[in-house]
């Protein structure tokens, strides 16, 4: 990727997509995030949270629509070494 004259305008490293162009419209994700609300989990473990010591810890909203993905997909997070187990 040869860079431009202008020595301010640096060449692209990493592709921009756009996460909506990649789920298609009637896609089941969509409807389950119309009708379930999770941002409701904040005010629950709120207390479970600070801000004080450590590192920030994972957002508990993503980590549950990533626990409802993988139960709704049927991920499991074993690698299967036999392709006939």
């Amino acid at each position: 990727m040869k860079a431009s004259n202008h020595p301010s305008t640096q060449p692209r490293l990493f592709p921009v997509i756009d996460m909506e162009e990649r789920v298609p419209p009637h896609h089941l994700l969509r409807q389950i995030n119309e009708a379930v609300d999770v941002s409701v989990i904040h005010d629950g473990v709120a207390p479970l949270y600070t801000e004080k010591t450590g590192r920030p810890a994972a957002d508990p909203e993503r980590l549950l629509r990533l626990m409802l993905l993988s139960y709704l997909f049927d991920h499991s997070e074993r690698g299967v070494t036999d392709p006939d187990a």
